[in-house]
């Protein structure tokens, strides 16, 4: 099943994955770092998934501190 492009999720674009990517190539090769090949893709997928995770651990712990109903 496909789905159109105004249904995907932002956190599913490869445009930010794409970015990311070209942000993490950006400083390694600053550092003087040389990645493999595809290695930039793969820290830049982590890196959104980590940021998704965290994001809904952070909801989850104010939702359950909120003293008033979920609306």
């Amino acid at each position: 099943m496909t789905t159109i492009p105004a249904e995907r999720s932002a956190i599913h674009s490869l445009t930010l994955k794409s970015a990311a990517a070209i942000a993490i190539a950006a400083a390694a090769h600053r550092l003087g770092v040389i990645l493999p090949d595809g290695a930039a893709q793969e820290l830049a997928a982590a890196a959104v998934d980590l940021v998704v995770t965290l994001g809904l651990i952070g909801v989850a712990v104010g939702r359950s501190r909120a003293r008033g109903p979920i609306v």
